[in-house]
């Protein structure tokens, strides 16, 4: 998370065993998070090649750090889009196995978006 409260990062996945991803056998996702919205965006193969790679792999939780809590300390709530769910926004220290708490994360409970689909989820 930067100063003005954004990020982004990548996923990768692919069946692990096989080659089949130099056919474009693969997922390549990019996330972004700006001014209280998660995205979630293909960076994959487009529809031109040959195989492609689907799994039924839902994301379970999302979990934000470094957000100063007052940007979000009223959210109880987030949106989930495209279908217009509402889902809870726990805020408070996590616990890690390595030890010290996390006193700022913000997590986001069972959105159960798809991992290879493009979607949105705002923090209300």
């Amino acid at each position: 998370m930067n100063s003005s409260n954004e990020a982004e990062g990548e996923i990768y996945i692919d069946d692990g065993r096989s080659y089949e991803f130099l056919e474009g056998a693969y997922i390549h996702r990019k996330f972004v998070f700006s001014r209280g919205y998660l995205t979630s965006s293909s960076l994959g193969p487009k529809s031109n090649h040959k195989k492609t790679f689907k799994t039924p792999c839902l994301v379970e939780r999302i979990i934000i750090l470094g957000l100063n809590a007052k940007d979000i300390l009223r959210s109880k709530e987030a949106l989930v889009e495209p279908s217009n769910r509402r889902v809870e926004l726990e805020s408070g220290p996590l616990l890690l196995r390595s030890g010290a708490p996390i006193t700022s994360a913000h997590v986001i409970r069972k959105p159960n978006v798809p991992i290879a689909e493009d979607w949105s989820i705002k923090i209300i």
